[in-house]
């Protein structure tokens, strides 16, 4: 029988031990701590949407007194109108897309600067906008003919001049007038359209309503059936589509029939906002289906003699596009003051408007208490849930 070598049994015995208690090891530890999850990093849906933010505010009336003002602001020797707008150009330039009706023509300083009743503005006051911030203008208004045609096609194409402009409302030619007004601000596409009711009665108006008859594309005017076309072909070319409508009654704070009837249309027809001007007074906000309508914003700068001529609007807007679909939000609404006198011509938002300005204001000096009356008469007018009023 062979002879069992005990020293290779222990030794065999002793590593056997080892691997088994090391193997008890293992698993006792593998169980004894619970598995960890594989971690897996999410990735975030992009909740940044393209968004433009829009200012609009109502009619630039530049009467006598207006320019007169400007005319002393730069020392007797040019036109300076950019004090009229400094205490806003904060509210205007921070914006994206900025709106203002030019009330008066600007045909040339070679036609002669003329206040109420056939206007012709200095020319300087484009750069002065444009210093502001303003970078959308309309200005087909009653006053486009005041100096007849040719007047008023020179007063398109100093506006074309001015390339960081988008300007409508005034054509040069037929080709001018079948050119959509197209800007783009953030990878939205916007098309601006403008329209009057009409141009004003005067000594010459037969001669002018001839010259609208021979060149009716000259002047953006309420025709259905053009403005049809227009918006069909400026929602083929654009993601939004805002118009400038010179509507309603002076003096009037009602909104007229035609008013109602334009806004149901312009609504029927898929624009998304429209920027209503003319009677010189504030009006209501309102939707209809999905188009905001603003009424009438009232004026902008001006020295109109009633009291209620120098209370005017400012809304503002965010376009937000997510997924191809453009949504409005967070408007707001910033009541004006237009304030004047011999020595100043300005304006200044409500909320910072005090009663010693008011005391030394040409027309509101003689009302009591008038800016509490103008806060609550904003109140009752833009009586609407979805706009925040800045009082």
């Amino acid at each position: 029988m062979k002879k069992i070598n005990k020293k290779k049994v222990f030794f065999v015995s002793i590593i056997s031990l080892i691997s088994i208690c090391l193997i008890f090891y293992f698993i006792f530890t593998y169980f004894s701590n619970p598995i960890q999850p594989r971690i897996v990093h999410k990735k975030h849906k992009n909740t940044s949407y393209p968004t433009v933010s829009f200012v609009a505010v109502g009619d630039n009336i530049i009467h006598e007194n207006v320019y007169q003002y400007a005319y002393k602001q730069g020392n007797n020797e040019t036109y300076n109108f950019k004090p009229c707008y400094q205490n806003i150009k904060e509210y205007i330039s921070n914006h994206d897309l900025a709106y203002v009706n030019q009330e008066t023509l600007i045909a040339g300083d070679q036609y002669g600067i003329h206040g109420y009743p056939n206007f012709n503005s200095p020319e300087a006051l484009i750069n002065d906008l444009e210093d502001t911030g303003f970078n959308m203008v309309s200005s087909a208004t009653n006053h486009s003919m005041d100096l007849g045609k040719d007047a008023l096609i020179a007063s398109s194409r100093i506006w074309k001049q001015h390339s960081n402009i988008l300007f409508s409302g005034l054509y040069e030619n037929q080709e001018d007038r079948q050119t959509t007004k197209v800007i783009e601000k953030n990878g939205i596409r916007f098309s601006f359209l403008a329209y009057t009711f009409g141009v004003n009665e005067s000594t010459n108006y037969k001669s002018i309503q001839r010259q609208l008859k021979t060149y009716p594309y000259i002047l953006g005017q309420l025709d259905k059936e053009q403005i049809k076309e227009d918006v069909t072909k400026a929602k083929a070319e654009s993601d939004v589509v805002i118009v400038a409508v010179h509507w309603g009654k002076e003096g009037h704070s009602e909104i007229s029939d035609l008013q109602h009837e334009y806004a149901n249309y312009f609504a029927s027809l898929g624009v998304d906002v429209v920027i209503g001007n003319h009677p010189h007074l504030i009006q209501p906000i309102e939707k209809i289906d999905h188009t905001l309508v603003v009424y009438s914003l009232g004026n902008f700068l001006s020295t109109m003699k009633d009291a209620y001529n120098q209370l005017e609007g400012m809304i503002s807007f965010n376009f937000v596009k997510k997924e191809n679909e453009i949504s409005i939000e967070n408007i707001q609404y910033i009541p004006l003051i237009n304030h004047f006198n011999d020595d100043i011509v300005t304006i200044y938002p409500l909320k910072d408007y005090t009663d010693q300005l008011c005391n030394q204001h040409s027309i509101l000096k003689d009302q009591n208490d008038i800016i509490n009356e103008f806060k609550k008469y904003v109140k009752q007018v833009i009586n609407n849930k979805d706009i925040e009023v800045i009082l």
